[in-house]
């Protein structure tokens, strides 16, 4: 779930999905029955974050594709390309593990911040709230199968709530609940023992605490949390907002990007990063942004997909800084989202399938920029370059006879830029990361900008058609974006670049 400090997470559809809940057991329990699978001798070991020499890449995970949860995908801003899948169905599980493998994912973190907010009650242990206990065990099954198997699945990490929404009566007793059950129904189990991620020699538990109090009030609030088996991380959200990263806490999103870095002891010990954000709504939002469904999205400050450039700008803070822990936000929410650019999902979607308010996805797209950012910093393939025209992401309206264009680049710096418009080349020898694309002579339709970085090269091909393998031999660094033109135009071409 977006985690925003003044979000009331759930509250919005409680009502709907008790009316979606009997359609959506029907298609859910009907793949429940899958088996993890036979036993094989087990290769797996303990993950110990100290030990670990560098950077722990790791990915918010949602396994909430149940009857009583979010199994219906009324609100998906895009369809996987998994099809709209079950929590309880194994193949998914394998399938997800297989890409997150690829990747070079270490560890995941599994959403459990609204327990304290779901009916019926979490201590009822039934509906939603059971359904996420059984598909996290489910995870941790499927996992220790697959270890034993040969596979390396990512080591495993809770997150629990403490305040995420409207006050909850007993709120630090009924933690302190779900933490001892926890620890009975999986950290006790000696065939999970190396499902989980290890950190100053205990698993890490992460409790999510939205709150904008000082440390000094936030160490009085927490002070009866009771977690002697744990290495404790709280985790708030909008740090530029809250600054409570001054107080240890680690981000589940960050507004605006650039993001903001927490350190412990004088390191640098977390960062979050992701394709898009929103900041907690503020007076420069209408009253819509408090009344829609994915409202924090309509904050005039929020910042879309945008091609992927706000991406390339989240992860230059991770580059710089180089800490223990990165969260890569996210991979499967599909709940309060907006639409196809206001919208943080990182998982493939299909391309021509039709969400909640509109029809396409962004394919392998962003997952593929995910795979070539990873291996350029952990210098796999030191020498490339990745590249992302800032645009909107779908086929757009423009209306501007001269249209600013600039790009977002990491790894090796090219020696200049090529611009083509229709295959055609506009404008060579750009310098710095910004021009002025002269549209006035362009005729109206639709049409393909393309940048090319000179002096370049790339081992992944970012097209979002398919999974991107890396090539044996280099690769051209392109960024494409389709546009329509909307005015009249007058024969000839230009434009001006902006150094």
């Amino acid at each position: 779930m977006p985690k925003n400090f003044h979000s009331k997470p759930f509250l919005w559809f409680v009502g709907l999905l008790a009316g979606l809940a009997v359609l959506a057991t029907i298609s859910c329990q009907g793949r429940r029955g899958a088996e993890v699978g036979p036993q094989a001798t087990n290769t797996g070991s303990i993950l110990e974050a100290t030990q670990f020499p560098g950077t722990l890449m790791g990915v918010q995970y949602e396994s909430w594709f149940t009857p009583h949860n979010l199994g219906s995908y009324e609100n998906a801003e895009a369809i996987p390309i998994l099809g709209k899948y079950c929590s309880y169905d194994v193949s998914v599980i394998r399938k997800h593990e297989e890409w997150f493998e690829n990747l070079g994912v270490d560890w995941l973190l599994l959403d459990w911040s609204n327990m304290l907010w779901i009916k019926p009650d979490w201590e009822e242990h039934r509906d939603a709230t059971h359904e996420l206990e059984e598909t996290t065990d489910l995870l941790f099954k499927t996992y220790s199968q697959m270890e034993k198997e040969g596979k390396h699945p990512p080591k495993l990490v809770i997150m629990v709530g403490l305040q995420n929404g409207p006050p909850v009566p007993h709120a630090q007793e009924r933690l302190n609940g779900i933490i001892a059950w926890t620890k009975k129904n999986f950290l006790d189990k000696p065939e999970y023992k190396n499902q989980w991620l290890y950190y100053h020699g205990k698993p890490l538990l992460v409790i999510l605490n939205n709150v904008g109090l000082s440390c000094d009030a936030i160490a009085r609030q927490t002070a009866g949390v009771v977690a002697p088996d744990w290495t404790v991380r709280y985790m708030g959200s909008q740090l530029q907002d809250t600054h409570v990263e001054k107080c240890g806490f680690w981000s589940w999103i960050d507004a605006p990007i650039r993001q903001v870095l927490t350190s412990r002891d004088g390191m640098p010990e977390e960062v979050v990063v992701t394709p898009s954000s929103y900041p907690i709504p503020g007076s420069e939002c209408n009253a819509g942004c408090n009344t829609m469904l994915g409202h924090h999205w309509l904050d005039p400050r929020a910042v879309g997909r945008d091609h992927g450039a706000p991406y390339l700008e989240s992860w230059k803070v991770a580059f710089e800084n180089r800490p223990k822990f990165i969260q890569i936000h996210q991979w499967n929410e599909y709940a309060e989202q907006y639409n196809l650019e206001f919208s943080d999902d990182l998982e493939p979607t299909q391309l021509d399938a039709c969400g909640a308010r509109v029809c396409g996805g962004w394919g392998y797209y962003f997952v593929n920029m995910t795979k070539a950012l990873i291996s350029l910093y952990r210098n796999q393939t030191p020498d490339i370059t990745v590249l992302a025209l800032s645009a909107p992401f779908q086929t757009g309206a423009v209306k501007e006879k001269h249209w600013p264009l600039s790009w977002n680049v990491l790894g090796k710096p090219p020696s200049s830029y090529t611009l083509q418009l229709d295959g055609k080349t506009v404008a060579e020898n750009i310098q710095g990361e910004k021009y002025v694309l002269d549209l006035s002579h362009t005729r109206p339709g639709k049409h393909r900008v393309t940048l090319i970085a000179n002096g370049a090269h790339t081992y992944f091909d970012l097209a979002p058609e398919k999974l991107a393998e890396k090539s044996a031999t280099p690769l051209p660094v392109t960024s494409t974006i389709e546009f329509t033109v909307e005015y009249t135009y007058t024969p000839g071409l230009g434009g001006t670049a902006l150094n």
